[in-house]
């Protein structure tokens, strides 16, 4: 629920824009990081460690590059364009990371697959078990309400594509879910 005492996001910004100060930027960051984590959370597939470096990372680019901010789209969509980009980035890292594996020496202790705890709702286990893809499109649309303009802005891909990977996500989704209640029945093992 916003703080009446706070005015609207919009303010926010100009008045952050303008004096730099440690209590504006708080306020900035009250205002926009709740929307922020969630789609952090749900983009890392549940890891709360990954989300709050996605998180972070984002605030410090968006503040290193608050000055490039042209206002062609809504702050909030400035932001999230960073966090996709911030989750992307180190997805490529992980990649490449395991690429490089050398079975001869130890390797570093990594994080395993994010696995979220038991008392998670089968739709967050279902969207972490989807393709980083589906499920980029997915939370943007469903979850976090962008357009499909947006979310092809967002993830530098067509409008169409986008569309496209929703009805994907979406059918993959549902098998996911079903198949998961019947297993929770024990329908099936």
């Amino acid at each position: 629920m916003p703080n009446p005492a706070e005015p609207p996001a919009a303010a926010l910004l100009t008045r952050f824009r303008a004096s730099r100060s440690e209590a504006d930027f708080r306020a900035l960051y009250r205002a926009h990081t709740p929307r922020l984590y969630g789609l952090a959370l749900r983009l890392a597939g549940g890891s709360r460690r990954r989300s709050d470096e996605l998180v972070q990372e984002t605030w410090v680019r968006a503040v290193e590059r608050l000055d490039r901010f042209a206002a062609r789209s809504r702050f909030e969509t400035w932001l999230a364009g960073i966090l996709v980009n911030c989750h992307r980035e180190s997805a490529r890292r992980w990649a490449k990371r395991l690429l490089q594996f050398d079975p001869v020496r130890q390797p570093e202790p990594v994080e395993p697959a994010a696995v979220p705890p038991v008392a998670r709702i089968d739709v967050e286990r279902a969207l972490a078990d989807l393709p980083a893809g589906y499920r980029e499109v997915v939370v943007l649309h469903d979850v976090e309400g962008y357009t499909h303009r947006e979310i092809g802005e967002l993830l530098g891909i067509e409008e169409g594509t986008s569309k496209s990977q929703l009805a994907r996500g979406r059918t993959r989704l549902r098998r996911l879910l079903d198949g998961s209640r019947k297993t929770n029945r024990g329908e099936r093992a």
